[in-house]
């Protein structure tokens, strides 16, 4: 079955939850999609398709089969670009079940962004979309970077997570948070407009884009960042379930 908005196609089983709920959902994403636009100065190329399945492993089948990889890996959620699908549209797979809903801004943002050029480093892109998102778990991306200092002495650098085999060594939930908070750093400290000409100079070398738009290195920047995070304070019932999330996952 199919609802069409103004930005989206949607995608659904009959007699599903998301069949049911379609028409929130519909409007809960054309706001998204009017959020990241108006924050970013940018529309996506094209119209979205945006694909609701009950279960994890259907996503995970979908990625399969438009990926063409032969093992399936239960999934949440995935974003395909116009740039890598075989129709040359955008496609967003997402689980939509009574205990995991993946509607919102954070796939939305991937393929809005993209029409700048899609950055080689997998930091960059989650950082952006993870930076829409605010929260990891229901917790702030700068509390679990906070956490994670604390609990560690030290975080990965972010020279190294730019490189994508050193982000995928390191578990989501360390590279998705400290992504998204070093993302909203930027932001705040240089603004949306300076951002996005980051995010433009990146899509080729993200390291060189650093100073190259913001006038500092990347050490200097991440040392300023650090510094900022450390301002924050964990109280102690959230840092227990900060713990108590970490250790499930």
């Amino acid at each position: 079955m199919e609802r069409i908005t103004q930005h989206y196609v949607f995608h659904f089983e009959q007699n599903s939850l998301s069949e049911r709920d379609i028409e929130e959902i519909a409007s809960l994403q054309e706001e998204c999609y009017n959020f990241i636009r108006n924050c970013l100065g940018t529309e996506a190329d094209g119209v979205i398709h945006y694909h609701l399945y009950d279960s994890p492993e259907e996503v995970g089948r979908q990625y399969a089969i438009t990926h063409d990889e032969e093992e399936e890996e239960p999934c949440n959620a995935f974003t395909l670009p116009n740039s890598l699908s075989k129709d040359g549209m955008n496609h967003i797979y997402a689980v939509y079940n009574d205990k995991v809903q993946c509607i919102g801004l954070h796939e939305d943002a991937h393929l809005i962004s993209y029409s700048f050029g899609r950055p080689t480093s997998k930091f960059v892109r989650e950082g952006l979309a993870m930076f829409f998102d605010r929260y990891w778990w229901g917790i702030d991306n700068y509390l679990w970077t906070l956490w994670y200092l604390q609990e560690h002495g030290s975080i990965p650098a972010i020279k190294e997570l730019l490189q994508n085999d050193t982000f995928d060594e390191y578990d989501e939930t360390v590279t998705y948070p400290i992504s998204g908070a070093f993302t909203s750093y930027l932001m705040e400290r240089y603004g949306n407009s300076q951002y996005v000409d980051f995010f433009k100079a990146s899509v080729n070398d993200a390291d060189q884009a650093f100073e190259a738009v913001f006038g500092e290195t990347l050490e200097t920047i991440e040392e300023s960042f650090l510094c900022h995070v450390k301002m924050f304070r964990l109280r102690s019932e959230v840092r227990e379930l900060m713990n108590q999330a970490y250790n499930k996952r």
